[in-house]
């Protein structure tokens, strides 16, 4: 097994691997060989595997060498515009972490691509701890102590800015400080971001939008972006706490198929109450 990390500060490249058994561990594997996978997905946040399709049984095996898998609709599911059964079929997605709208985010997720062309749309990180080292040092000191209000319109279809005053009095919103250490590395990570961000609590709204603007402008600078350009067989593997992730506008044009399992404490039923009667309310509109 080979480590090979991607320029900046985001990525570790796995190759000489061998996941084709179906279960989603290479039988060469050690305990070694784990513990370097586990290091590096803590030191660079995202592992790349090229490969073979991968069942979502195989997909599981290996995802499940992180930390415990979190059933969605099941324990993998599918990103996906030409699938009937996928989600989030369409559109632009800002940055955003999954479920930094409750109090609890997922820790991991994966997406390995079933379907993807060369035109096909990227999904592109961004390194939300390292960009704490970045920031201006005036600007570190107001946001030590502030804390962000995070909201999602289970209602929406997403893709927007998400804002307490317009989303349905159901949704779920939550608290986090702007700058909060990793549940698990300790290190400082920003909790804000472009999707879920209402404001910053107790901050006047001309102040706390400048306050996010200049944050976000360091953030999300597109020279400290990394940008994956899927081709068929790619698995990838990202700390969705460290790190933030978006998508350009996906189409329906070009297929694009992504199968996608998540780590994690809880389900999303669990994170959010009443999610079941939210999401069978949007499907009926």
């Amino acid at each position: 097994m080979r480590l090979t990390e991607l320029p900046g500060t985001i990525g570790v490249e796995v190759s000489d691997v061998d996941l084709s058994d179906g279960n989603g561990v290479d039988p060469r594997w050690t305990v070694d060989d784990l513990q370097r996978l586990r290091a590096a997905l803590d030191d660079r946040h995202l592992l790349v595997l090229r490969g073979p399709v991968l069942s979502g049984e195989a997909q599981i095996g290996f995802v499940a060498r992180f930390g415990p898998l979190v059933p969605e609709r099941s324990l993998w599911g599918y990103v996906s515009n030409s699938r009937p059964d996928g989600i989030i079929r369409a559109g632009p997605l800002l940055f955003h972490s999954d479920f930094a709208f409750t109090a609890h985010p997922v820790s991991c997720i994966s997406l390995h691509a079933l379907e993807a062309s060369p035109g096909g749309i990227p999904t592109v990180w961004a390194d939300a701890g390292a960009a704490v080292d970045r920031l201006p040092a005036d600007l570190r000191r107001r946001l030590e102590g502030l804390q962000v209000c995070n909201c999602f319109d289970m209602l929406s279809e997403g893709g927007h800015r998400m804002r307490v005053a317009e989303i349905d009095p159901r949704s779920p919103r939550t608290v986090h400080p702007v700058l909060r250490r990793h549940p698990r590395t300790g290190t400082t990570v920003i909790m804000a971001n472009a999707m879920h961000t209402d404001s910053i609590v107790g901050v006047p709204e001309a102040e706390s939008e400048a306050l996010l603007a200049d944050l976000f402008a360091v953030l999300y600078d597109e020279a400290y972006l990394y940008e994956h350009h899927w081709s068929v067989g790619d698995l990838v593997l990202w700390d969705n706490v460290a790190l933030h992730h978006a998508r350009g506008d996906v189409g329906a044009d070009v297929p694009r198929t992504l199968q996608r399992v998540t780590v994690g404490e809880f389900t999303p039923g669990e994170l959010v109450p009443g999610l079941a009667e939210l999401l069978a309310e949007k499907h009926t509109r």
